[in-house]
């Protein structure tokens, strides 16, 4: 019986990595809102989080939540305002991830060497994207940068040797020493 029950808790996870079951999700509630801290160790694939956890909506993303898992892709729901540090460091099999309109930070390395990702849309809400944010995003090809984006930070884009340039919307007041392999250029009048 014992054995029964350890595959019944472990099997989801063998087979389908982290998906809309919050069980496997670790999290803290702060109020009336839900911080990602973790997923269980091992997780890969396709990854959903859920708009909800104890009928509190997911707000945010926390630091290294997701760091080195072997994710696919990633569904962030539309609740989520603030994607933190380290987030999606290091996931280097993800190859597709959707940020929701209401985020509004990208943080420091928050997607650094996912080095199969091949485009992102950063949506008009956000309004910073951190250091080093995309570093090391070997296969981008293509980023959609919103026009809320008032700062880029320090080698958001070091490294990204499939992307040849990057157009910034009229609202960026600062490019924190953009890197000499990547231009990133005003948006033409």
């Amino acid at each position: 019986m014992k054995n029964l029950l350890l595959l019944a808790i472990t099997l989801p996870l063998l087979l389908g990595g982290c998906n809309q079951s919050s069980f496997v999700f670790k999290y803290e509630i702060h109020g009336d809102n839900v911080t990602i801290t973790d997923c269980e160790v091992g997780t890969s694939g396709e990854l959903v989080i859920p708009d909800t956890i104890k009928g509190k909506p997911v707000t945010t993303i926390g630091d290294s939540a997701f760091q080195y898992h072997r994710l696919t892709s990633v569904k962030i729901p539309d609740g989520v305002t603030s994607i933190r540090e380290k987030a999606f460091d290091g996931c280097r099999r993800l190859t597709s991830i959707t940020i929701p309109n209401r985020v509004t930070s990208i943080g420091d390395q928050a997607f650094s060497f996912c080095t199969n990702l091949t485009s992102i849309t950063i949506p008009d809400s956000v309004t910073s994207i951190g250091r080093s944010a995309f570093r090391g995003c070997a296969n981008l090809r293509r980023v959609t940068i919103g026009n809320g984006v008032t700062s880029i930070g320090y080698n958001a884009f070091q490294s990204c040797t499939s992307l040849k340039s990057i157009k910034a919307p009229d609202s960026v007041t600062s490019i924190f020493e953009a890197p000499s392999d990547i231009p990133i250029a005003d948006t033409p009048p």
